[in-house]
C-alpha cells in the first residue's frame, strides 16, 4: 500500500481536522478557538505574573536554586522544551540556569520503573536531585496524573 500525495488528500490545505468531532474546522475556525482560548488568559494574568517572578526569584537568586520539570506524554515534551530553553538561549545570550528534566533521563525511568511502582517515577528522581530552594514544576492535563502527584 502506497501512500496517499497531498494532491489526492481528503482534506485541502486550509481545513484542520479536529480529532474529538473528526468534522472539518476551517482556518478562520482555528484561529478563532485559539483567539478566545489567549482571552481566557485574561484572567489568570496576575497568578502567571507571580510564577514568573517566582521561577527567576530561584533561578536568578541568591542561591541559583535549580529547576526540576516532569510531565506524561505531550507535557513531557513541554517540561524537556522547558528545561532546554533554560539550559540555552531563549531570546538572548545569558549564563544558563539549571534544570533538569526528569523524563529525558531514559536510563534512570526505566531503571526506576522497574524496581519501584510507576507512581515513583518521578518522586524517586526528585528525592535524589532536589534541594532546599530548587522549583519542581509538574506538567499535567487532568492533573491528577499520579506519579506527577506523588513527586509533589
Amino acid at each position: 500500500m502506497s501512500p496517499t500525495p497531498l494532491s489526492e488528500a481528503p482534506h485541502s490545505a486550509s481545513e484542520v481536522v479536529s480529532p474529538d468531532t473528526c468534522t472539518h474546522l476551517t482556518g478562520a475556525d482555528h484561529v478563532a478557538s485559539l483567539t478566545a482560548a489567549l482571552g481566557s488568559l485574561n484572567g489568570q494574568l496576575d497568578a502567571l505574573d507571580r510564577w514568573g517572578r517566582l521561577i527567576a526569584d530561584v533561578l536568578c537568586g541568591e542561591d541559583r536554586g535549580r529547576l526540576l520539570a516532569a510531565g506524561n506524554g505531550g507535557s513531557a515534551a513541554q517540561a524537556q522544551h522547558l528545561t532546554a530553553e533554560l539550559v540555552g538561549r531563549y531570546r538572548a545570550d545569558r549564563p544558563p540556569f539549571s534544570a533538569i528534566c526528569l523524563t529525558a533521563e531514559t536510563s534512570s525511568l526505566t531503571a526506576i520503573a522497574n524496581d519501584y511502582p510507576a507512581d515513583e517515577l518521578f518522586a524517586r528522581q526528585v528525592e535524589a536531585h532536589g534541594r532546599a530552594g530548587d522549583m519542581l514544576v509538574l506538567l499535567s492535563t487532568s492533573g491528577r496524573s499520579p506519579n506527577a502527584v506523588a513527586a509533589a
